[in-house]
């Protein structure tokens, strides 16, 4: 029995490790890494100390090391190439830090208050810009090194949702420019930056109408056309490959509406070099209000 709890499936590796499922079966296949055991339907099943290795390949990868150089080394040998990597280490608040040790302790309650009262003392963009983003780092640097449980993680992302869905209610414009559709594709399960652009969008005056994690295409034109919305944004996690982005936002784009502005954020799509016309990729979340903006430039031109 705890041999079996020690095992994950192929989807839940891509998910917590951020590589995704088929780049996992090609490094199988080329590198000889990682080696999951095979269920009784014949998934992969992946023992947790090779997800933990998965981790550190991750962010190696991230620092610009290539995978022949790293996929199949051992915990102590990527610990050790991270520890002889130069790179520039962010330097983070004594608050920020503070958050984290809540997270390790696992006080949820304590964790939400304080996330509140930073947010009353900052105001929605720069609890966005000056806590939450960098939190995210912060967070997501400790569970790669796993400093950080898997369950303390979702601990901390479900606190930042409770948190943000609350304050967005109070922010929220029926009648705001444009009206915006928000959503991930099928596949893609991460929430929380597609929250923070609802929010970014909805503090910059839009009127946001969030469907949730994904929804098929089909749904997506249905929803578009249902809401009346000028502008459709999809969140991709890093988790998601720069080929699923680009195909997934190339297909979205032939089915919406000429009329209807496509923009695209989140970690995924940092690894995007060109993109199709039509589609408008967003860096920062600043890259939204900026956008927002413009767009209501181009109605009152057009106007």
């Amino acid at each position: 029995m705890s041999e079996e709890i020690n095992l994950f499936n192929i989807g839940v590796v891509e998910r917590e490790t951020g590589i995704g499922k088929d780049t996992l079966r090609v490094w199988e296949k080329r590198y000889g890494f990682p080696l999951p055991v095979r269920d009784q339907h014949e998934d992969r099943l992946y023992p947790a100390e090779q997800v933990d290795q998965l981790r550190l390949i991750k962010r190696l990868l991230d620092i610009g090391m290539r995978p022949a150089k790293v996929v199949g080394l051992s915990y102590p040998e990527l610990n050790a190439l991270l520890t002889e990597t130069p790179g520039d280490e962010p330097t983070y608040s004594a608050e920020l830090l503070e958050f984290v040790e809540l997270i390790k302790a696992h006080q949820g309650g304590e964790l939400k208050l304080a996330l509140n009262l930073a947010l009353l003392r900052q105001g929605m963009g720069d609890f966005l810009s000056k806590t939450i983003h960098p939190l995210n780092q912060l967070v997501g640097d400790a569970w790669l090194r796993g400093e950080i449980r898997v369950f303390e993680e979702h601990l901390y992302s479900e606190q930042i949702i409770s948190v943000l869905r609350t304050a967005i209610t109070t922010i929220r414009n029926p009648r705001g420019t444009p009206r915006v559709l928000l959503t991930t594709l099928p596949g893609e399960e991460h929430s929380l930056g597609l929250l923070m652009a609802e929010a970014t969008l909805s503090l910059s005056g839009a009127h946001c109408t969030m469907l949730g994690v994904q929804t098929p295409i089909s749904e997506i034109v249905l929803a578009v056309q249902a809401h009346q919305a000028d502008v459709l944004t999809l969140s991709f996690s890093s988790a998601m490959t720069a080929a699923q982005v680009k195909s997934g936002a190339e297909q979205v784009r032939k089915a919406l509406p000429g009329t209807v502005s496509l923009w695209i954020g989140g970690g995924g799509v940092q690894k995007q070099r060109n993109v199709e016309p039509g589609i408008q990729v967003m860096g920062p979340l600043s890259d939204l209000a900026d956008a927002v903006l413009s767009w209501r430039a181009a109605v009152s031109n057009n106007g």
